[in-house]
């Protein structure tokens, strides 16, 4: 059984290796009861602020007691549905925190699709976005990156070490990616291959719909640059 002051240490550990630090914007997507939370908050300092967001209100009342008792004034706690809209504006977000979200957006859902679209627009060229893919075995963590990939995200390193993990520390391992900004030029690629390996006779329903969600995206992705 860790004390919460253990977690806590442990979880302040973690984000500074990652490369968390003073003044920076965090997003902590699908926060929980906070534990990264609250040592984002003390990293990045009173010139950096950490939005913590999440639909569980009970969780959430938990966080607001926490900070609240240790008195940190830059945190903000926002109970809303990220797959949806994330209440941020575009390209003001330097670190976003993926961790342990896939219970709930698997892999080949559309909804995991939707939460990355946002994780895009809100975080700046270049930011640093950390994934801890708990519950997920290795075909779909294999399916994630392509995903990521596919949404303008390269892999920059995997981050084998120690995290708290529902309650616990346990072994794990960190994927950071960092958005690019050629999203429209791998779209453009994507839709061209594609039509390269289209039959001249016969088109499966399957390819159809892949080729017009990837032209989609694609106009996502080039009204996002304008």
């Amino acid at each position: 059984m860790y004390s919460e002051e253990q977690l806590e240490r442990h979880t302040e550990k973690v984000l500074r290796e990652i490369g968390i630090e003073e003044n920076q914007t965090i997003l902590d997507c699908c926060c929980g009861s906070g534990i990264y939370t609250t040592a984002a908050a003390e990293l990045v300092g009173e010139g950096g602020s950490v939005y913590a967001v999440d639909t569980n209100s009970e969780k959430l009342k938990d966080l607001r007691q926490k900070v609240d008792s240790v008195g940190l004034q830059n945190i903000e706690i926002m109970e809303e549905n990220v797959e949806s809209k994330i209440s941020l504006p575009s390209s003001s977000v330097d670190v976003v925190l993926l961790y342990d979200i896939f219970w709930y957006f698997r892999p080949t859902e559309n909804k995991l699709a939707r939460l990355l679209q946002e994780v895009y627009r809100v975080a700046k060229v270049n930011a640093l976005i950390s994934v801890y893919p708990a519950h997920l075995n290795l075909h779909e963590l294999k399916q994630f990156k392509n995903e990521m990939e596919n949404k303008g995200f390269s892999l920059e390193d995997e981050y084998s070490s120690q995290f708290v993990h529902e309650g616990r520390i346990e072994k794990g391992k960190l994927l950071n990616f960092k958005k690019t900004n050629n999203q429209v030029k791998k779209f453009e690629k994507q839709i061209a291959d594609l039509k390269a390996r289209l039959p001249a006779h016969s088109v499966s329903p399957s390819m159809i719909e892949k080729l017009e969600k990837l032209e989609e995206e694609l106009e996502e992705a080039k009204k996002k640059r304008m």
